[in-house]
Order: structure tokens, then C-alpha cells, then sequence
């Protein structure tokens, strides 16, 4: 993934199909020489039903990374990620701060893997806006939390202010919090990680919108996201500067909230969430919270195993043709989770298929689509089990703000270009 981006122009080529194989009669795209080229067989082509759904339980503690910032366009409207932390001791043990204890700064800072711009500046740096404020009560180490969760503010602030990063590999936002926070480290002493979390609570981050959207990715993994404390000992003899860092990085409890207001044919999951949108046309998928595609193939499923019951599918990719209504920059990857007879979702097993066939996911800008290979998958629903549902998700959702409109279902309506599954059987 790039350090940042700008909108670019992507052009979006004809569509392919299959190239060695017994091609039955159909009227859409070319042939592409294709790891499906090695398998003699029939070709056909599986069409279903899909519809846009809301992403309405995405755990989001103890994710590596998390994404702060927001995220405009005129398809899917307006999104914004805030991030709560716990702050806590290092190796969960008390610490001591007593009056010979010289506190000079405290300084938060955070890797920042990305940055994403709407702005069209081509900068070597980007100014972002933080501003940390202390919450009215700490985190919970035991407690998931999800996407709609929030935790309230007193409205002490630590940090309100504008941070130059400039573009390189390892990029670090640091942010020199003021009295407020040293308030509770000067002259204070903690018998252990639980009393201090106690009496800091925790701290809630977000990149302030100052006209142009722009949000980061911030790795918490990383060993640079951290509150350093700086101090020296009085004694005239010592000029010795230590380093005290406390805790907030993968290891402390914490969580991203994402708020989303959606625009156009989106709008109806501002007041119910438990809507779908019918896919015939367009079909949505969006990070931070926002929506997934949910497709089915039940119905073509079982009338080809009425009709060809010792088939074997020897290779099936799921193509999802990129619409012209998408903003421009793409998602990295669409996942694949499959519905089971008591709706709990599963893992596609081709996802985790390390062959030459393995699951792929990823964007392929000559040709226009997202390629789902889903063999495995696919030969089970044809098998005569019942297709319970697939469900498309960006693996990304937690982390980028990238998202994307794919054609829907009917051809008719998607310039005989649908959402699709091509296979190559034999029997």
C-alpha cells in the first residue's frame, strides 16, 4: 500500500473469460490465457442474487492497526474513525514520579503506516490535526468492543494541535501533551498498572477534519506508538536524562468507533441498519464499519446438480466487475466468509488454498475485476448443499478507507457485464 494517496485515474479494460475449454454459449467477454487454461473441461457461468448489507458487528479491539481520520465522496457519503486507548505502566507494574523526579515532557507518538489525502497537493508531508482528550472512564481488558461503541469524554484535553509528517518509510505523528496529562505523573506514585489506569482512565484520538478529509493508519504494533516521559533526577550531579514509556500500543486495551452517514441509495442504513439494498444494479462494499455484499447461488446451484449430478468442478472464480460509479482509488482485497445452516459465518476454505489456484482476492487493473477462485467452495454448493450465502467483505476494513461499487447481478443492467461465478466442469 502506498504512504498516501490522491485521486488518480484508473482506467478499467474489457472483460475475460476462459480460454481452453468447451465453451458454452455465451455472449459476454473475450478469452485470457488463465491458470484455468490447464484444465480440460466445459465451461459455463453461474449468475445469483446479491444485495448490499450493513456491517453491523465489526470487532474492532485488539486489531494491530487502526484507522483515525474521515472519508467523503459523493456514493457512499461521509465516514470518520476515532480511537480509544487505555494508558497504562510498562510490564503492568506501578511507577513512582516523587518530588527529586524532574519531569521535562511527555510526548505521544504514533507509527503511522498511511496517510490518505483527498486533498490534490502532491506535498512531501502531510499537517495533521489531532486532538486527545482524557475519557471519564478506563477501558475494560476483558470487554470486546465494536465499531458503534463509545466511550464519553470529561473534556480534559491532553494534545490539541497540528502535526507535520513528512512522507518516508517509517513515518512517526508526535504530539508534546501539555500539564493536563503531567498532572498525573508529576509527583504521583502508583502501587501498580490497575491504580494508575484508575486514575487516567484512558484517552480518546481523533484527526480533526479541517476542510480537506484525511485519515492514517496507525500501526500499533509498532514500538514507536507510546507516551514517553522524560525526566532527570535533582541532584547537581546528575545530568542524566531518562526515559519513562508508558503503554498504549497493541498490548493495552483499546478500540476503533466509526460513524458513517451515508448518501444516495446507502442513505436507508442511517435509520435502519437492518435493511438491504437489492443488487441487480450496484452492490456496495465499504470499510469502517460500513457495508458488505452478501451473494447467493442457490437457485442455479441445485437446478446444475439436477442436471449434471456426477459434475466436478475443476476451477470457479468469482469476478466482480469494478462500476464506473466506484471511486477511483481501490480496495486492496475482497474476502470471501460463507454462511452456514444456523447463520453463523465461516471461512471460504479456498482462502487459505496456498496452490497455484488459491483464493487470489485482489484487484487486476487490465482487466476491470476484483477474482475470487473459489473452487473448493463452488463444488460443494453444486453438490447439492444448500448455498446458505457468501458473504464479501474488504480485508482491509478495520485499517483503510478504501471502497468500492461493483456491478450487481442482472445483466441486462450492468452492460452484460454482472457479478458472476465461471467455471470448468466435467462429468
Amino acid at each position: 500500500m502506498t504512504k498516501r494517496f490522491l485521486y488518480i485515474a484508473v482506467s478499467v479494460f474489457a472483460l475475460v473469460l476462459f480460454g481452453a475449454c468447451d465453451e458454452k454459449e455465451s455472449d459476454l467477454g473475450v478469452e485470457l490465457q488463465d491458470p484455468a487454461t490447464l484444465y480440460n473441461g466445459i465451461c459455463d457461468t453461474a449468475y445469483g442474487v446479491a444485495y448490499t448489507v450493513f456491517d453491523d458487528s465489526l470487532l474492532t479491539s485488539g486489531q494491530s492497526s487502526a484507522l483515525l481520520g474521515c472519508y467523503s465522496d459523493d456514493v457512499f457519503g461521509y465516514s470518520e474513525g476515532i480511537l480509544y486507548m487505555q494508558v497504562t505502566t510498562a510490564n503492568n507494574s506501578g511507577v513512582e514520579f516523587d518530588q527529586y523526579s524532574l519531569i521535562d515532557s511527555a510526548i505521544l507518538t504514533f507509527s503511522v503506516a498511511s496517510i490518505y489525502s483527498q486533498s490534490a497537493s502532491a506535498k512531501s508531508y502531510q499537517d495533521l490535526h489531532f486532538e486527545v482528550y482524557q475519557l471519564t472512564e478506563p477501558l475494560l481488558h476483558d470487554s470486546a468492543y465494536y465499531s458503534f461503541d463509545e466511550l464519553p469524554v470529561n473534556g480534559v484535553c491532553f494534545f490539541d494541535g497540528t502535526v507535520r509528517v513528512a512522507e518516508s518509510d517509517s513515518m512517526v505523528a508526535s504530539m508534546r501533551l501539555n500539564e493536563n496529562f503531567l498532572s498525573y505523573v508529576r509527583n504521583r506514585s502508583y502501587a501498580d498498572a490497575a491504580e494508575f489506569e484508575n486514575a487516567i482512565k484512558g484517552i480518546r484520538i481523533r484527526l480533526v477534519n479541517d476542510g480537506t478529509p484525511q485519515s492514517a493508519t496507525i500501526n500499533l504494533a509498532a514500538s514507536s506508538t507510546k507516551i514517553s516521559t522524560y525526566y532527570r533526577y535533582a541532584n547537581v550531579s546528575d545530568t542524566i536524562a531518562r526515559t519513562y514509556d508508558f503503554v498504549i500500543s497493541q498490548s493495552a486495551p483499546h478500540f476503533s468507533q466509526f460513524n458513517n452517514h451515508y448518501v444516495g441509495a446507502l442513505s436507508t442504513f442511517n435509520s435502519n441498519t437492518g435493511d438491504s439494498i437489492d443488487g441487480s444494479r450496484y452492490l456496495y462494499l465499504s470499510p469502517m464499519g460500513g457495508t458488505n455484499v452478501k451473494i447467493n447461488f442457490d437457485s442455479f446451484a441445485r437446478q446444475f446438480h439436477a442436471e449434471h449430478p456426477y459434475a466436478v468442478i475443476h476451477y470457479a472464480e468469482l469476478l466482480l466487475p469494478v462500476s464506473d460509479i466506484s471511486p477511483e482509488a481501490k480496495p486492496e482485497m475482497v474476502a470471501a466468509l460463507k454462511y452456514t445452516a444456523d447463520g453463523t459465518l465461516t471461512n471460504v476454505q479456498d482462502m487459505y488454498d496456498n496452490s497455484f489456484s488459491g483464493f487470489d482476492g485482489k484487484y487486476n487493473d487490465g482487466t476491470g475485476y476484483y477474482r475470487l477462485r473459489i473452487t473448493q467452495h463452488f463444488q460443494k454448493i453444486v453438490k447439492g448443499s444448500a448455498d446458505y450465502g457468501t458473504l464479501l467483505i474488504l480485508n482491509t476494513r478495520r485499517s483503510s478507507p478504501m471502497r468500492m461499487v461493483v456491478n450487481g447481478t442482472n445483466p441486462a443492467l450492468t452492460g452484460n457485464n454482472p457479478v458472476r461465478i465461471e467455471f470448468v466442469y466435467s462429468e
